[in-house]
């Protein structure tokens, strides 16, 4: 049994194009919440006192600050999963319509093979990324994906399987 070499490199090739360009494109297109501003980070010095002599209106003040903080934390989180989500629901569509490319379209098995396992991989990889956003509309897309994938590996799985060295 041989492989080909050829095949796996230039399948090799446009996968490890196409996952960088998706989150990459993800990012250009969803540019919020990205790089230093992914996490929050607006944290203010209370003026925490760690004495119990300390006046009940600074405890207060503490106790008060504190709380503000968190629900500042708590409103930029939910900010951030909601605009996660939409950069999720964005990616897991595009690697949909390339997975129904590479599903209906008659192209060269080598990027057939990258196209798919790219739209796959990447596809794993946000739904990693992006597990926390709980996106409905995006598990809808994951679903059609499992469908499709299991299409796509019913119609195409000879293009995975080892062929036999002719003699």
């Amino acid at each position: 049994m041989y492989m080909d070499w050829v095949k796996v490199l230039l399948s090799l090739v446009i996968i490890l194009l196409y996952i960088p360009m998706v989150f990459m494109g993800a990012n250009v297109f969803f540019p919020k919440f990205t790089g230093s501003e992914s996490y929050y980070s607006a944290y203010k010095d209370c003026g925490y006192v760690d004495n119990p002599n300390a006046p009940q209106a600074v405890w207060i003040n503490n106790a008060t600050c504190q709380e503000e903080q968190r629900q500042a934390q708590i409103a930029f989180d939910m900010e951030k999963n909601a605009y996660d989500g939409n950069k999720y629901i964005f990616i897991v569509l595009l690697n949909l319509v390339v997975l129904l490319f590479a599903v209906f379209v008659s192209i060269e098995e080598s990027v057939v093979i990258g196209l798919f396992l790219g739209s796959t991989l990447t596809t794993f990889f946000s739904t990693w990324t992006y597990f926390e956003t709980k996106s409905k509309i995006g598990f809808g897309i994951l679903v059609a994906i499992f469908f499709i994938t299991i299409y796509f590996i019913s119609k195409k799985k000879h293009l995975f399987l080892f062929k036999k060295e002719k003699k």
